[in-house]
Formats: structure tokens, sequence, C-alpha cells
């Protein structure tokens, strides 16, 4: 693993880790953290992607962990720029930890995937929906309403997309039976009965399951 640092579209500082392929070519996944959280709820889950052989990056989004030091912003923009709200800039940073992810050596920018939670997830569904560059993407209790607002306007098309979801979740419930209606092959959902778990709760409680499940989405569709 090595320390990483990489810009935003606006100038803001992103800090992540990235661990790199043996060999050429292969899939890069991105693992993007639930509100008030940072990467470090992915440190016991790295190993299990590593062992697929891929590029993994997990990252902080703004105002979460690391990415909240700003030493040089200033400098790389014109003087009276406003800032970015973090929700407006959440985006951003996907955005740019995708092009981070494709720019690396062993790198294939066609098998980039992501794998989010909570807040995560909703930023990995606005990918699918609006083709920000993953070609897998695995949603753990996902907000449709939230991903839409981060898409923006225009056609909400997902595709490549794995929800997963509490059945008691109203949230993830709500984003399936959407999904129905607006998704492009490939595209699934799994509903885990009896919970209403959302989150880094659900991801806990059902593992070693949802690492599997997501693998696998994640090989059959890239």
């Amino acid at each position: 693993m090595r320390p990483v640092m990489f810009l935003a579209e606006d100038a803001f500082q992103l800090r992540g880790s990235y661990w790199e392929a043996r060999n050429d070519e292969a899939i890069s996944l991105l693992l993007v953290h639930d509100r008030s959280a940072d990467r470090r709820v992915w440190d016991q889950y790295v190993r299990f992607y590593l062992s697929r052989g891929w590029n993994v990056l997990s990252f902080d989004l703004r105002g979460h962990g690391e990415s909240v030091r700003q030493e040089t912003r200033t400098t790389l923009q014109p003087a009276g720029t406003p800032e970015t709200p973090w929700e407006a800039g959440w985006p951003l940073d996907l955005k740019a930890a995708l092009a981070f992810a494709a720019r690396q050596p062993k790198a294939n920018p066609a098998k980039r995937a992501i794998v989010g939670l909570g807040l995560g997830a909703d930023l990995a569904y606005a990918a699918a929906a609006r083709g920000w560059g993953a070609a897998s993407v695995v949603c753990v209790s996902p907000d449709e309403s939230r991903a839409r607002s981060f898409a923006g306007p225009g056609a909400f098309t997902p595709r490549g997309i794995y929800l997963m979801y509490g059945a008691l979740d109203p949230n993830g419930n709500a984003a399936a039976m959407s999904l129905a209606s607006t998704a492009i092959f490939p595209a699934e959902c799994e509903a885990y009965q009896g919970t209403a778990l959302t989150g880094i709760h659900l991801w806990d409680e059902r593992q070693p399951e949802i690492i599997a499940r997501s693998i696998a989405w994640i090989e059959r569709t890239i």
C-alpha cells in the first residue's frame, strides 16, 4: 500500500490508500465509505479484493478522514473562488478517484469498478446511471433520491449495477423497485431478509457473503 493524494476538479485535495496489482490490465476497484466515516472502514476487507489480483483504491471523501487539509488549494484557483459545499463536491471526488485509478500503470481504464456503502453507494449509483467511467458497481444500502441528486439533470439509466440492502430498509426497497424500471442489463438486486440494517452495519453483519457477492458481480460484468 502507498498513501496517495489527488485533486478533484475544484482543486480539493483528496487523500487515499492505493494497492497496485502485480499484473498489467488488472481490474481497478474503488472503495467508497459512508457519511461520517472514512477509508479505514475498508482496512480489514481490502485483502479479499487484493487476492483477486486487482488494483484497489480507498479514499476519504471531502470533509472526512484526511481529506480536510487544504494547504495548496488556494494557490491553484483564482483569488476569491468560493469553496464547493460538501454535498456538491462529493460527485467531483468520485470522478477524480475514477480518473486517478485510470492513470495508474497497471490499470485498464475499461476495467474500473466501485463498491460503495450508504453515501458511497449513492455516489456509485449515480456513476452507474450517468456513465462516469465505472463498468461495474456494487451499492450497499443506497438511497435513490440522493443518487439522483448527485447525478444531476439528465437521463438516469443505471447499468452494471448490483444493489444489496436489508429487506426492512425502506430506502433500499424503493431503490430496488425503481431499478426494475430504469436499469439497463446487467443489473440485479439482493435483499437480505429480516434486517433493516444499512451501510457498514449490514456489510459487517452479512460477511463473508457480501464480499463474495461483490467479487462475483464485478468479475462477471467486467
